[in-house]
This record gives C-alpha cells, structure tokens and sequence, in this order.
C-alpha cells in the first residue's frame, strides 16, 4: 500500500526511449504554472527500456510490445494514479487494449496532438514526421482526418529516411545531428505542401528546441501536446514552456554519425 501523502496523480509509462521520456517530464514540468515544489503534479515514471521494439511488432503483425505494456499499466493503476501518459507514439498502436484494461483514464497522444494542432490552425495540410510503425497503424490519419485537416505524405523516400535517422541519432544521443535530419526532413514535407509538421514521434521531440527557421512552417511537438493535456486533464494550470534548452551551440560531431541500420521504434 503506499502512502496517501505521497500518492501520484499522473502515472508516466517511460524508456521508449529514455530520453524522450525526460523530455516528457521536463516539458510537463516547465509548462505547469507554479511558484514552488508543492505546486507541482505528484508523478511517478515507470522507465521500461527493455520492451520489445514496437515498430517491428506493428509491421511484423504481432503483439510483443502488449503484455509488458499492460503490466506497466497495472503497476501504475496500483500506485493510483488518476491518469497515465505515455510519451512514446508508437505504442499508442495498443491504446485500446491497453485503456480497457485501465482503471485510470489514459490519455492518448494523439488526441492531445489534434487539440494542439487546432491551437494554431483552423485547417491546413499536415505531415507527420513518425516512425513506420505510427504510419502504418493509421491513428494520426484518422484523427487528423477526422478534425477537418488534410494528411500530408511527401512522396519521397528520403523524406522517411530522413526521419528514421533523426530518431535513431537521438536514442544514440547524437542531438545536434538528429535536429539537422529533422530539418531538412521538415523542409521535403513544407516541398510537399505541408502547412503543419507533427513531431509524431517523441524522440524528435527531444530536438523540437534545436530546429532553426522553419520558414512559416507550424511545427507541433507531440511531448509538449501530451504534457499539455496531462495538466489540463489533472486541473493544473497550464503555461508555454518558455527557456527550453537548445542543442544549437553543439558541434555537429557530438557524437560519430549513425547509419540508419536499425528501425526506429
């Protein structure tokens, strides 16, 4: 039994990858208003690196990533937690299976995303910068879609080579060279007629603070719409998360380059 006192309000399924889930925090972080610690969201993060690669479960056709995401999930709900974010698109692939098995409500990222893109536009063309596996389940398709806007895919296979490097170069902690694909990622989907780019997976959200001009293109971090949404479902009050720290000084050989030999997961 834990304790009341220190009982957690929001439940964070992490590791997927790692960074992306201290991104997560950090964001949730800065964008709470508050003035001292104890104004602050009571959470707990569950880090579970090792699941298996949720990418190649979706394309492969199985279900590998469900069990032990249902086993976070239940440890969360025994911790009672009142909501649970996970900052990793691609498993939100099983959000169904998972939320019927969930006393806390589950907030779905995609939903925080298509409320976050609706802050900026009315209507428009949107590219989604993901992984294969988000492309192929088709939830942003059918959210974006069903929110009046039109899903933009640029032709070109550089366009998802590009974003599979910029997210294999973040779990490898290449940053400044994972923001430098994202951008020129950014710029084949503004060729193709894009008037929003959604970071749809939250590895590239680790460099949404590091891209330079995007040239009138609206660019929507989906950790930043997340954390967002967990405030505003928790009754928080919400600000932009302001002074977000930026990789640009870094050299672009932070680290040795990375080939894509490994599916983004």
């Amino acid at each position: 039994m834990i304790d009341d006192g220190i009982r957690p309000q929001l439940g964070i399924i992490g590791g997927l990858g790692p960074l992306a889930s201290a991104d997560f925090y950090f964001k949730l972080t800065r964008m709470t208003e508050a003035l001292r610690d104890n104004e602050h969201v009571p959470s707990v993060l569950l880090s579970v690196p090792q699941l298996p690669d949720r990418t190649e479960a979706i394309l492969a056709g199985h279900d590998g990533p469900l069990a032990p995401l249902r086993a976070g999930i239940a440890t969360l709900n025994e911790l009672g937690v009142a909501c649970i974010a996970m900052p990793c698109n691609t498993a939100h692939h099983w959000y169904d299976k998972l939320a019927a098995d969930s006393r806390a409500e589950i907030i779905h990222i995609g939903d925080a995303v298509t409320a976050e893109i609706r802050r900026s536009l009315d209507r428009g063309r949107v590219a989604n910068l993901a992984t294969r596996g988000t492309r192929v389940s088709g939830f942003y398709q059918n959210r974006i879609s069903a929110a009046g806007f039109e899903v933009c895919v640029p032709a070109v296979a550089e366009f998802q080579e590009r974003v599979d490097s910029a997210i294999m170069l973040v779990k490898a902690g290449s940053i400044a060279q994972a923001a430098a694909e994202t951008e020129r990622a950014l710029h084949l989907a503004q060729m193709a007629g894009a008037e929003v780019a959604l970071l749809g997976c939250t590895e590239l959200s680790v460099v949404a603070a590091s891209l330079g001009d995007t040239n009138g293109l609206v660019v929507v971090d989906s950790n930043a719409a997340l954390a967002r949404a967990s405030l505003q479902r928790l009754g928080y009050p919400v600000q932009e998360a302001r002074g977000l720290p930026t990789v640009s000084s870094l050299a672009a050989d932070d680290r040795p380059s990375l080939g894509v030999t490994r599916r983004a997961s």
